[in-house]
């Protein structure tokens, strides 16, 4: 069984013709999930009326999110309801290709030791398309694969490394199998920004990722997503995500028990560039901002870091301030 889940926030400009994309698939899901995340706009009434729209031609069920608001808890509201066997991830104003669900559930069932299927994507805004190639832009294709089959790929236990860089496919362009994300602890619902990565991060631990270069999704750009916002946001939450899955290692934590002693190095080595990434993104900002960085670094044993004087200029003489409020 094929669920797809999608967090819907303040959607309501996107969310049908999104919906129209699933409707279409060469292989339909056996369920759609819309999360409505406390919008403001009409999404989750929208979403409601498109469970008649489209009845029978696709199962939609609307929930509200039961956690905290963002994407997080949204999906895992999704998630701990759901029976399915594998989980689409869509985000509610991406766009999916026809062959979407059949090239996720064809990597996905090529070997029980597949925990996650992803494919590639462009990204566009209106009738222009900003990446033709987020395979090439992440520079996941660059990387030697070990081929499973016909247009299936994987590069094995590498995959913990390369995903240590994120930003090596988009959500929407993904499937993993639901017990495996259960294992693997669910979405971190304190994580706004990188909390598919560190989901991402976990589910390496467990099992392969297979891979198409085939583009099954279209990304959109526009004002209010995600995608738009600051680069302080990202830095910020893939620092986090590296440091929370270290601590889990510490701790003894059952998923993290699976970092071999090379995956450890990997993930010291990954902790030490994205804190230095989050800490030279603050710098331009406040000190408030800069404080938050430090004390994360300090918790990692890199507060020598924060103390680096380049940083510390930067801050003093930053000709860019922003507000204090985010």
């Amino acid at each position: 069984m094929l669920e797809v889940v999608i967090p819907a926030y303040n959607a309501a400009p996107f969310l049908r013709e999104t919906i129209e994309s699933l409707a279409a698939q060469t292989r339909p899901a056996d369920l759609v999930t819309i999360v409505d995340d406390r919008s403001t706009d009409g999404t989750g009434d929208l979403a409601r009326a498109l469970v008649a729209d489209l009845s029978p031609r696709l199962a939609i069920r609307v929930l509200d999110n039961a956690g905290p608001q963002g994407p997080a808890a949204a999906r895992n509201t999704a998630l701990r309801a759901s029976t399915a066997d594998v989980i689409a991830l869509m985000d509610s104003d991406d766009l999916a290709e026809p062959d979407h669900h059949r090239t996720l559930l064809d990597l996905i069932e090529t070997a029980p030791d597949i925990v996650l299927g992803f494919g590639n994507s462009l990204v566009f805004r209106g009738v222009e398309v900003l990446i033709p190639d987020m395979h090439a832009k992440s520079g996941i294709s660059g990387f030697p694969a070990e081929e499973l089959g016909p247009d299936r790929l994987t590069l094995g236990e590498r995959m913990f490394e390369v995903m240590l860089g994120a930003g090596m496919f988009s959500t929407s362009a993904c499937a993993f199998r639901r017990e495996a994300a259960r294992e693997a602890g669910l979405f971190d619902e304190t994580l706004r920004y990188s909390e598919d990565t560190d989901l991402f991060l976990r589910l390496t631990l467990l099992g392969r990722f297979a891979f198409a270069r085939a583009i099954i999704t279209r990304k959109r750009v526009h004002g209010t997503n995600l995608v738009g916002h600051s680069k302080l946001h990202f830095c910020r939450g893939t620092a986090l995500a590296l440091s929370r899955l270290a601590d889990r290692a510490a701790a003894g934590d059952p998923v993290a028990r699976h970092l071999s002693a090379p995956r450890r190095a990997a993930l010291a080595e990954g902790l030490r560039r994205a804190m230095y990434g989050w800490l030279y993104a603050a710098s331009w900002e406040t000190p408030r901002v800069y404080r938050e960085a430090a004390a994360a670094a300090r918790h990692a044993g890199l507060g020598r870091m924060a103390r680096d004087p380049k940083h510390l200029a930067r801050l003093l003489i930053a000709p860019v301030w922003r507000p204090e409020t985010r």
